[in-house]
């Protein structure tokens, strides 16, 4: 059964500008989102040549199966606007990893033998190009290849270190100078300070280590503040008309809890320019009249969507022996059994049931079930209650699917077929 308009919803927006109709009492604005920032007159000259255009004003409504109601009237504005672009700077953070100076302790090696005799020195004073950082990364542990990069190409460890001292000084002079972090210097010299000996072979077996309180330096990732930039658009209004738009909606057809959102738009000549809908009709325009002012629309629904079972509906299932026979119970969602809104419709119930003769064991092969009886059923009530015919010594499961038919709201296609448990019949 059609039904026409009910409680409707409806604004007038024009980029963001709304009004409320005051002759609708079951009024709710609906938010729309703005395109740009509005200035107002002697705000701000256009940074850039500006262009001139028209909007379209535009009116939402929502129409809903619940109480039939009237047509919508609103004003709704359409401008002609300056628009123009412009770049605006702002303060945006951004992370980056930052040294930090804690309390620790240092070690200082006293060594009475090694002078650097290394295969890894060897294979980074004999690489050449590219190669070179990427051999002193593999010599000095915790140096990483862009400190690599940056020592190689600032000239550092142009002569071997001929002992752990001198090799520590050139860090420290690199990490003072901002070639390398302060941090990474600290992952050299101390957290990597045995491996670094024995690899760099400085002795480590004759070395003697002598600890004190020293600043050693970690990196951590911090947000810090940058000056930033994007471009915005910018609008000024030049001129403003008003129309009083009133729209006529039939042929819809809704159940109550459902509703369509339709929006009307309209551009400064008051001509109908787009017409959209979202829900459960497709809605055509069948008039429209520009009188001055006052525009008439004339909205017809041309056809219904029909929408699927929601698989909610089965409320519970069983398949269970009563009085010693086996029966099926199914419950349904009372409001999904068709009435007077929907009067050729039928709510039906296909099913199938299986049986098989289980032997001493009390089980069935898969090759053992065969089909015992195919039927339907019309569901009017929302229990339906079957009793099935099992001989004894006999197991039976029910396969069973739910289809409205005839409906002018859901489609055909029914539910996703179900299978019930299986249940014994005694010997």
């Amino acid at each position: 059964m059609n039904r026409f308009f009910g409680s409707v919803l409806a604004f007038a927006a024009v980029v963001g500008c709304a009004h409320k109709n005051k002759d609708v009492t079951s009024f709710e604005v609906i938010p729309s989102t703005n395109l740009g920032v509005y200035l107002k007159e002697g705000e701000r000259a256009p940074a850039s040549a500006p262009q001139i255009e028209w909007t379209r004003g535009t009116l939402v409504f929502n129409v809903t199966g619940a109480v039939p109601a009237g047509s919508v009237t609103d004003e709704v504005k359409v401008t002609q606007e300056m628009v123009w672009t412009e770049t605006e700077y702002f303060t945006d953070t951004r992370s980056e990893y930052q040294d930090f100076v804690v309390p620790g302790t240092c070690s200082d090696f006293k060594c009475s033998a090694g002078a650097g005799k290394s295969a890894l020195w060897d294979a980074f004073y004999s690489a050449t190009g590219e190669q070179k950082a990427a051999a002193l990364d593999q010599a000095i542990s915790g140096i990483g290849i862009v400190s690599a990069k940056n020592l190689v190409a600032k000239g550092y460890f142009k002569t071997k270190p001929r002992s752990w001292d001198e090799f520590t000084r050139e860090i420290n002079t690199a990490a003072s100078r901002d070639v390398i972090k302060k941090s990474v210097a600290t992952l050299v010299i101390e957290n990597n300070r045995y491996e670094n000996i024995t690899k760099l072979g400085y002795g480590s077996n004759s070395c003697q280590e002598v600890k004190r309180t020293c600043d050693l330096y970690i990196t951590k990732l911090v947000q810090v503040p940058f000056q930033n930039s994007r471009e915005v658009t910018r609008r000024r209004i030049v001129e403003t008309k008003t129309f009083k738009v009133t729209v006529n909606v039939s042929g819809s057809v809704l159940l109550p809890d459902e509703k369509d959102g339709i929006s009307v738009k309209i551009d400064q000549n008051g001509k109908v320019v787009a017409l959209d809908s979202n829900g459960y009709n497709n809605y055509a325009i069948t008039s429209e009249s520009v009188e001055g002012q006052n525009v008439k629309v004339e909205i017809k629904a041309v056809s219904r969507i029909l929408r699927p079972l929601s698989n909610n509906m089965i409320r519970q299932e069983s398949y269970v022996l009563v009085a010693g026979k086996p029966t099926f119970i199914l419950d349904i969602d009372p409001a999904m059994i068709p009435g007077k809104e929907d009067p050729n419709a039928q709510l039906v119930l296909d099913y199938t049931v299986e049986v098989c003769e289980y032997g001493w064991t009390g089980t069935c092969g898969w090759s053992e079930w065969k089909k015992a009886k195919m039927t339907s059923a019309v569901i009017n009530a929302a229990r339906t209650t079957i009793v099935t015919d099992v001989p004894r010594k006999h197991k039976s499961q029910i396969q069973y699917r739910v289809t409205r038919k005839n409906s002018i709201y859901f489609d055909s296609k029914g539910l996703n077929e179900r299978e019930t448990d299986e249940i014994k019949m005694p010997k």
